[in-house]
């Protein structure tokens, strides 16, 4: 990889920066402080969710005791030269680690997984640059499978949350955009059975008629007559006229 080539001579120099850098750079004013040592920390490390490619790293002082740690974690590769380069802005020098206390960093192990330059590491080791202190992880309980891909790693300083150290290695969360709602169409009425009439131009419904009875024969009307013999249409009966009496 190509940190295989530049990294050890970054590593020797950062390394002694981190040597040298006087303990107040860390904490301003505090008095010296011990540096913690093997069997004092608990080391953990795993993939972040969905990103196989970044590993989360972090340490608890579990003794009694203020210790300091390097700022930046020592991150090497197993079967391959140099370590994981710090991000740009993160500081160098000692870091104070109060008892019971857990610091984060974030490491980058490659940025594409499908990267043809990447190569392969049997396994990731977290400490610090005197060798004081440190644990090699398996890919398995990294959750990379059953290499590490590497290419051009990086690591962030110890910060004080997961969500910091997430943002100094410039993992933002991809905002969440909440899907727009399908537009509503009206929905018609349910009609009922009975036609409505349609109103009439002036503005008034009509009148609906009542049903009509079926007809039938009107009490008034003659009844029927037969045809006579003689084909002749029969006509109604006429009273006989009463003639008026003339003078006598």
């Amino acid at each position: 990889m190509r940190a295989a080539i530049a990294v050890p001579a970054a590593s020797a120099a950062v390394a002694a920066l981190l040597l040298t850098a006087p303990p107040g750079q860390a904490a301003p004013g505090a008095p010296r402080v011990a540096p913690c040592v093997q069997g004092e920390l608990t080391l953990r490390a795993a993939t972040v969710p969905h990103r196989p490619t970044v590993v989360r790293v972090s340490v608890t002082n579990r003794s009694g005791r203020t210790c300091a740690i390097d700022r930046v974690p020592l991150v090497t590769f197993g079967g391959l030269d140099g370590a994981a380069l710090p991000v740009s802005g993160d500081g160098t020098g000692r870091l104070r680690l109060a008892a019971g206390a857990t610091v984060h960093a974030d490491v980058r192990t490659i940025v594409r997984a499908a990267d043809p330059q990447a190569r392969k590491a049997a396994s990731v080791t977290v400490g610090d640059w005197t060798g004081r202190w440190g644990r090699v992880f398996a890919p398995a309980r990294l959750g990379t499978g059953s290499k590490v891909a590497v290419w051009e790693p990086v690591t962030t300083s110890w910060q004080p949350s997961t969500a910091a150290a997430d943002r100094a290695l410039g993992l933002g969360a991809a905002p969440r955009t909440s899907p727009k709602p399908a537009p509503t169409r009206a929905t018609p009425s349910p009609t009922s059975t009975s036609a409505t009439p349609s109103p009439s131009p002036t503005g008034r419904v009509p009148h609906r008629p009542s049903p009509t009875p079926p007809a039938g024969p009107s009490p008034t009307s003659p009844a029927p007559t037969s045809p006579s013999p003689t084909g002749a249409t029969p006509t109604s009966p006429v009273s006989p006229s009463v003639s008026s009496p003339g003078p006598s």
